[in-house]
């Protein structure tokens, strides 16, 4: 339940109390501990509360303070995006209010109508969290981008495009003579000329991103270049008049759901990004693999990542949004040059 915090929880508060506190653990266990209990994000839990009864739910906040009634703990943890949380504890995670915490807790029977009835099981510094997700984030990129570089390098690609078919998501044909490090440094020249700005580092890092969660997603990693030229132009700060964030643009609840904890690292943008797309795909096709995709499938499952599958299940295709019909025209354009001008 998201909570109204009144005036009167200044009186609610220990601040600065004497009171021991059980330390968080380390980064490693505690995603060690929410993978075994499969836990949920909280955008994911708040939504629908009851059917989430006895199972954990993470919830990553500031320590706002604390109170005891006999030998239990309540502690308030404040989110940037849910409101703020009452979770019962057998002891405080740490002494005094002000630190990021990441959560698990279990959600009690009482929460019917809200997340209101939390018990706390184990918390972490979110700093170290986030540290210990990016690289581990990072790792994966580049071992799915070298898997999938070292791929097309090696193999033959289908990548003729039909006239009524998307065509395959592998590289061009010339990629089979080229290195892993040559098709990377390719992706990471071309992603500089678009955004001048950026760091070699930086170019790298988005490059090995797109290449490596494109192939594990199944994806063409061009049309998620094409996709990010369209949303923010490589601007990995870009943040749009309604909040859309990052290189693909993720609004903030969409970025949850994907769990998407930093909307501004590249690489976890990318990561949601390319999974949204691959989402869309799915729903506006029947989940049909990437070689039996149309081109309206496609346009389809872009203007869903615009506006929404909702608003394209309403219209029973494109919305007659200007918006979203210039952004279906402008990605797909985009997509045929980088793929030759070929259809």
């Amino acid at each position: 339940m998201r909570l109204q915090l009144a005036v009167s929880l200044a009186a609610f508060l220990v601040l600065g109390s004497s009171a021991t506190a059980s330390p968080p653990v380390g980064p490693r266990e505690y995603a060690a501990e929410r993978k075994k209990l499969a836990a949920v994000s909280l955008s994911i839990a708040a939504a629908d509360p009851s059917a989430y009864i006895g199972k954990v739910v993470e919830i990553r906040g500031r320590f706002a303070g604390h109170s005891k009634s006999g030998s239990c703990w309540t502690v308030i943890v404040t989110t940037k995006e849910n409101g703020s949380y009452l979770i019962d504890a057998d002891e405080l995670p740490v002494e005094n209010p002000g630190p990021e915490l990441a959560c698990l807790v279990r959600v009690g029977q009482n929460c019917y109508h809200g997340l209101n009835d939390l018990r706390l099981i184990c918390c972490a510094y979110n700093a170290e969290l986030c540290r210990l997700e990016e690289t581990w984030a990072r790792a994966e990129a580049a071992k799915t981008a070298a898997t999938a570089t070292a791929k097309n390098a090696t193999s033959p690609s289908s990548a003729s495009f039909k006239r009524n078919k998307v065509g395959s998501p592998d590289q061009p044909k010339h990629n089979q003579l080229l290195t892993v490090e040559q098709i990377v440094r390719a992706y990471r020249d071309a992603i500089k000329r678009f955004n001048t700005k950026l760091t070699n580092a930086q170019a790298d890092t988005i490059a090995r991103s797109i290449l490596g969660f494109s192939y594990r997603y199944g994806v063409d990693a061009r049309l998620v270049c094409a996709v990010i030229l369209a949303e923010s132009n490589f601007r990995i700060n870009a943040t749009s008049r309604c909040g859309a964030m990052g290189l693909g643009q993720l609004m903030p609840t969409t970025a949850a759901g994907l769990g998407v904890d930093n909307a501004y690292d590249p690489v976890q943008n990318i990561y949601g990004s390319v999974r949204y797309i691959r989402s869309m795909l799915d729903r506006m096709s029947g989940r049909k693999s990437w070689n039996e995709l149309t081109w309206n499938d496609l346009a389809l499952a872009l203007a869903a990542y615009n506006a929404g599958p909702g608003a394209v299940k309403r219209h029973g295709g494109i919305p007659p949004y200007r918006e979203t019909q210039n952004y279906v025209r402008k990605v797909t354009s985009i997509y045929k040059q980088l793929c030759g001008g070929r259809e």
